[in-house]
């Protein structure tokens, strides 16, 4: 690495909000990824969950982005103090999960109340992710989007490494219902990185009188518009309709079907994180010297494709976990790469006064569509079986990305270097 791009990849940890929005958001991903597999487990383990149980929670997760990110965009971009209203939703998911291992202990613990409380936990999270993006971009200039993200990326794959398998471990040890109190823990502390902050953002400029339907309206036509992003949103939401089916059945399929129990998933989920950690680190690189378009796209198909590894296992445990871990490992490097880029890619074509409700809109295509497959999957795993309806799922998947070949996003080389959004 030259002296000119290490002092390039530096420049937005130098920025000392950032600091403070990346130890938040790092050490509440961990406590998120320790409920993305205890929850389920605990559905599916200690409340006997049937498929269309597994599809229905994980739709009330993903529900709230359907319902309401298109007007939280609209709240976020007119909202002076996005910090603070970070920091409620991090005090709020808390409180929520926190009452889950309460139940256990009273003895009442039911399906419904995972619903209820996995529902409230993506409503509080729409709101902090589409706060989260439109904040960050405001104290950090375009040429280190690129960087900021990429550093909030080894975040992820962080989280993605340490949290499941620090998650099968707790699991295992205490059960599934009192790993979530360490989550709960994670969100406080965010909580805590975000209060530390001293600065506030700029506020947003001056806006018109509020009219819902017109800024909603706004917000959506400035992703499906955008030439470079357009295309990528629709067959992106297309796409995580079928994996949406395919993860709300993983966890039923790989304790009934494969025969795993928490720590062995665990470790799993664990090998593709700790292979996305050098990936988020040569993000930059990456963008320099790969084409931007084809990496998103063919770096994505790559993750579709080893999901479809997993109906496909079968045979002696030691293979399956070795074959299930090298398939993580290998989507784990190439999509936090494609992850970071698309991420950019958004933030840096929106203008600023747009940018909460283009992520919102986002939030609204992918996460809808990724509730609606959910349930779809638990419907198709009713009637096929699980090892079918995965396979289906993964092939549907696959076959979205047809379009994509003909889109401008495919002749995309280069990150472009300001806001191309269509003109309002």
């Amino acid at each position: 690495m030259t002296v000119q791009e290490h002092a390039f990849t530096q420049q937005a940890w130098t920025n000392a909000n950032f600091r403070q929005v990346w130890f938040a958001l790092s050490v509440s991903l961990i406590g998120s990824q320790i409920t993305s597999l205890a929850v389920p487990l605990l559905a599916a383990l200690t409340l006997n969950a049937t498929p269309l149980h597994m599809g229905y929670l994980a739709a009330a997760e993903r529900f709230p982005s359907l319902l309401f990110s298109l007007f939280a965009g609209v709240w976020v971009d007119r909202i002076k103090n996005k910090r603070l209203l970070m920091i409620w939703m991090d005090v709020l998911r808390a409180a929520s999960l926190l009452s889950i291992p309460v139940t256990v202990i009273m003895g009442v613990l039911t399906l419904t109340q995972l619903y209820v409380v996995a529902f409230l936990l993506g409503t509080l999270t729409v709101v902090f992710e589409v706060a989260h993006s439109a904040y960050v971009p405001t104290f950090l200039p375009d040429s280190q989007i690129l960087d900021g993200n990429s550093k909030l990326q080894v975040s992820h794959s962080a989280a993605s490494s340490a949290g499941p398998g620090l998650g099968g471990l707790i699991v295992q040890w205490l059960t599934a219902p009192f790993a979530l109190v360490f989550d709960a823990l994670t969100y406080l502390a965010s909580a805590l990185f975000l209060l530390r902050i001293c600065a506030e953002a700029p506020p947003p400029r001056k806006s018109p009188p509020l009219n819902v339907v017109n800024d909603v309206r706004e917000g959506l036509s400035a992703l499906l518009r955008q030439h470079l992003l357009g295309a990528w949103a629709v067959c992106g939401a297309a796409i995580i309709f079928f994996t949406g089916a395919f993860e709300a059945q993983y966890i039923l399929y790989a304790t009934r079907e494969l025969h795993l129990n928490a720590g062995w998933i665990g470790l799993i989920a664990a090998a593709g994180g700790l292979a996305a950690l050098p990936a988020a680190f040569l993000t930059t690189s990456v963008a320099q010297r790969f084409p931007v378009g084809p990496t998103i796209i063919l770096g994505t198909m790559t993750w579709v494709l080893s999901l479809l590894v997993v109906p496909l296992m079968g045979g002696p445990l030691g293979v399956v976990v070795g074959v299930l871990a090298l398939a993580r490992v290998i989507s784990g490097l190439i999509f936090t790469v494609v992850n970071v880029q698309q991420w950019s890619l958004r933030q840096i074509v929106t203008p600023a006064h747009l940018r909460g409700r283009v992520s919102a809109s986002n939030r609204f295509l992918i996460e809808g569509a990724g509730a609606l497959g959910a349930v779809f999957g638990g419907v198709l795993a009713t009637g096929l079986g699980l090892r079918r309806a995965l396979m289906l799922v993964c092939v549907g998947a696959l076959l979205c990305f047809l379009p994509l070949f003909f889109a401008p996003l495919w002749k995309l080389h280069r990150m472009p270097e300001h806001s191309t959004a269509v003109p309002q």
